[in-house]
């Protein structure tokens, strides 16, 4: 699918959407609804926090409902340091040589959405379907500093603390993503193997380092979003 193009009057008129993945901004929701642009369903809250720089990998910050698919998708990233590029090892359509991950959105019946676009809406905010571009020459890059959001003013005045808060919250993501594994391949084994059919070696080897399990995140996986099955990417229509 093409890249949506941007209409003249854009983010002139708010209607009320589902909730956002980041569950500060549903904060004071009595219907379940939040504040959304009805034309890029961009969550409004989130469109102010990219436009003042705030960047965020931080799980404890994601709604509730949204944090078993968020660890999920970040266990397929190879994050590095935040000046390097982080491949992705999940999902792919070999036939389009496209990298994506299923998300459920409310403004489209398709679920397959590029990595790129994904690691924006859990690191930048959920901005709908504004358009991104690559700062970069890799195609499955997932690091946030390397993506730049459109139509909307996007500032890096502050790239030194960005680089900074982004090398302390991967290396925390890091270790995050590895108890979310242990506890999924114990806990819940079917969605296991889901994840395995993806990237079976890459599995593998993120879990071959030896630490504690956390009681809470074991804890914790039972309670996680079931809200639908993850698409196979059988009928592929993806979303950059």
């Amino acid at each position: 699918m093409g890249r949506w193009i941007i209409p003249p009057n854009l983010h002139s008129e708010i209607i009320g959407g589902p909730l956002c993945f980041f569950h500060e901004h549903s904060i004071g929701s009595k219907d379940g609804r939040v504040p959304r642009y009805s034309d890029s369903h961009a969550c409004v809250r989130c469109v102010s926090s990219l436009t003042e720089g705030r960047l965020t990998l931080d799980v404890h910050k994601i709604h509730r409902k949204h944090r078993r698919r968020f660890l999920e998708f970040w266990s397929f990233v190879e994050i590095a340091e935040p000046d390097e590029c982080w491949h992705w090892h999940g999902y792919t359509n070999e036939q389009a040589r496209a990298s994506y991950f299923p998300v459920p959105r409310h403004w489209h019946k398709t679920r397959q959405f590029s990595v790129m676009r994904v690691a924006t809406w859990y690191t930048w905010g959920d901005i709908g379907r504004l358009p991104i571009k690559r700062l970069c020459s890799t195609r499955d890059c997932c690091n946030p500093l390397h993506v730049r959001i459109q139509g909307v003013p996007h500032y890096y005045h502050s790239r030194r603390l960005h680089l900074i808060d982004l090398e302390f919250s991967s290396h925390k993501l890091d270790q995050e993503t590895l108890l979310f594994l242990r506890a999924t391949q114990d806990k819940d084994p079917s969605r296991f193997a889901l994840m395995e059919a993806s990237s079976k070696m890459w599995l593998d080897f993120r879990m071959s380092s030896d630490g504690p399990v956390s009681r809470e995140l074991m804890e914790t996986v039972d309670d996680l979003d079931d809200d639908d099955d993850d698409d196979d990417g059988s009928e592929f229509s993806l979303i950059t």
